[in-house]
């Protein structure tokens, strides 16, 4: 199966927890992986002095999505989210974004009907969706957005729905064409995390009005707005430079 994003090397990525440098130790040893929680081996260790076995530190991303939805015990979508964007796991840009919307919504919502024993197989059905479902790079030209999309997935795989069910079309188009009209009165330039928020808080929104599930959203505060070249600033809805530690 491919991947939704790659990177080159574990020094690229730094500690998926803290994104702190690795120190290499002179010697492999079997420890407790901070990620994981099981005793692997250890090759690296951080400055924040997390241990993250060596499996977990080449994890791909949506791998890391997953993990984190698994361990997740709460029911606010953007808090989950920005735990997962905060990883350098996570690119500033790419389409590994069309997975988060889905599954942080997903994981969300099943917490919050003590439905969490179903999430390992949903995630798993939200990923194959998302992989035929979503483009691979989006283009404002061509007026896709793979979040706004993923929104729409999220909403067929928590209703089970598919190609052949009655109101399929209706839903799952209303969802994207509201997270579309969200995104583009903003306009850009571009941004995966706006982008993100945005069609999280479309979806919170249509679950209410549709469905009557109510999910409490914090505040979408944007930490990336210092590692972000194309970060409109001051311009865009979520920025507020004191946020921007990440």
């Amino acid at each position: 199966m491919k991947t939704l994003e790659t990177y080159q090397s574990i020094n690229d990525v730094g500690c998926i927890l803290c994104g702190e440098d690795l120190k290499k130790l002179d010697k492999q040893m079997q420890m407790h992986c901070d990620f994981c929680g099981n005793t692997q081996a250890i090759s690296y260790f951080c400055k924040s002095e997390h241990s993250i076995c060596d499996s977990c530190l080449k994890i791909a991303p949506e791998d890391f999505v997953k993990n984190v939805c698994l361990k997740h015990k709460g029911i606010d979508p953007n808090a989950l989210a920005v735990e997962i964007m905060n990883s350098p796991v996570i690119t500033m840009h790419g389409s590994v974004h069309h997975y988060i919307v889905p599954a942080v919504l997903l994981t969300c919502v099943y917490n919050r009907e003590s439905k969490s024993e179903l999430l390992a197989d949903k995630l798993n059905s939200l990923l194959h969706r998302v992989f035929t479902e979503t483009p691979d790079a989006c283009q404002y030209h061509n007026g896709t957005c793979g979040a706004a999309q993923g929104a729409s997935v999220f909403l067929s795989v928590y209703l089970d729905r598919d190609f052949n069910s009655e109101d399929e079309w209706s839903l799952s188009n209303s969802l994207t064409a509201e997270c579309l009209r969200r995104i583009a009165e903003h306009g850009g330039p571009r941004c995966c995390k706006r982008d993100t928020y945005f069609s999280i808080a479309a979806t919170v929104d249509y679950l209410k009005d549709s469905f009557a599930i109510e999910l409490p959203v914090s505040e979408a505060k944007c930490t990336f707005s210092l590692r972000n070249k194309s970060c409109g600033r001051e311009e865009c809805t979520y920025y507020n430079l004191a946020n921007s530690l990440v």
